[in-house]
This record gives structure tokens, sequence and C-alpha cells, in this order.
């Protein structure tokens, strides 16, 4: 495949310009509630975190899954072994990775005396699970994007990443506020 800038453009400004218009989407639901975050300042600390550790991770499982069909490691089945132990890696990475980071930021806010109205077991209940969720459908979005763009003769390392952050972005704040509403902190 010879890589051009025009077919980049191309491919790349109607997805980018999609995403752009989710992203605002995002931020007014962010906007909306900003009430409530204000008021749990470690909340507000832990967005940023959330969304970029899920996107992170997404963005590396496609490259990943994007070298792999590249190259013929990796075929366009579900089932593909390859695939499977790619996106379980990713699943256990983020797991860890959430975890400790919520026992980070906890600590780094109790040093702010941040902390004041919430728990370090129900942070990192709420860190965690959102982070889960969160790191299981930006996976299932990176497979699932990798492997269309691919059968559709579309470069995945230009589709997985702005899809991936995108869908990180949105879903980041939607399932942090559902899992907030159910521990009934700050909402």
């Amino acid at each position: 495949m010879i890589y051009s800038w025009k077919k980049i453009v191309k491919h790349g400004l109607p997805l980018l310009s999609l995403t752009l218009i989710i992203e605002i989407f995002a931020g007014q639901i962010l906007q909306g509630k900003q009430e409530s975050i204000i008021l749990l300042p470690i909340i507000l600390i832990s967005f940023p975190v959330i969304n970029s550790v899920a996107g992170n991770i997404g963005s590396v499982l496609g490259a990943r899954l994007a070298s792999g069909l590249h190259v013929g490691y990796i075929s366009l089945d579900f089932k593909d072994k390859e695939m499977h132990n790619n996106f379980y890696i990713s699943l256990l990475i983020g797991f860890i990775t959430y975890f400790v980071l919520s026992i980070v930021i906890y600590l780094l806010a109790i040093l702010g005396n941040l902390t004041e109205d919430i728990a370090l077991i129900n942070f990192i209940a709420i860190f965690v699970i959102t982070g889960v969720l969160l790191i299981c459908v930006v996976s299932i979005v990176s497979v699932l994007t990798a492997f269309i763009s691919f059968k559709k003769g579309l470069d995945p390392d230009d589709m997985v990443a702005p899809i991936v952050t995108t869908i990180g972005d949105l879903m980041g704040i939607v399932f942090l506020f559902f899992i907030l509403g159910i521990f009934g902190v700050g909402i």
C-alpha cells in the first residue's frame, strides 16, 4: 500500500469532521453536569485520566490489529486467536492501570484536601468500574473499526484512533455519570 497525503485527507477529513461534532456533543453533556462536578474536584481530576487511558489502550489495540492485518498474522475473522489475545490483554492492562491510577489520584487528592466527600473504596470502585466499562466498549470499537476499515480497503491506522478516542470521550462521560449515580455520589 502506497501512502498518499491526498488519499489520507480524502478518507480522513470526513471522519475527523464527524468526530469533531461528536466531541462537541460530549462537551455539552459535560457542561450540563458542571455543577455536580465542581462539587467533587477529585472527579474533575479523574475525567481526563479515565478518557486518556481508554483512548490510549484502544488506539494501541487498533494499531496492533492494523499491523497484524497488513502483515497477515491476524485474519479478518472474529474467531482469530491472535485478535482475541490482543483484546484480552487490552482489558487486563486497562483494569490494572485504572486500579493503580485510582489509588495514586486519591493519594494526590488527599495532599490537596480534595477527598472530603468520597471514601477511598468508593473512589476506587467508581474509577475502576467506569474504566473497565469504557475499556470494554473502546476495545470492541477498536476491533470493529480495524476489521471494517481493512475490509473496505481503508487503512485502519487512519480510522481507529479518531473513532476510538471520540467514542471513548463520549462514553467516558456517560459511564462516569452513570456509575456516580449508582453510588449516589455528587449527583
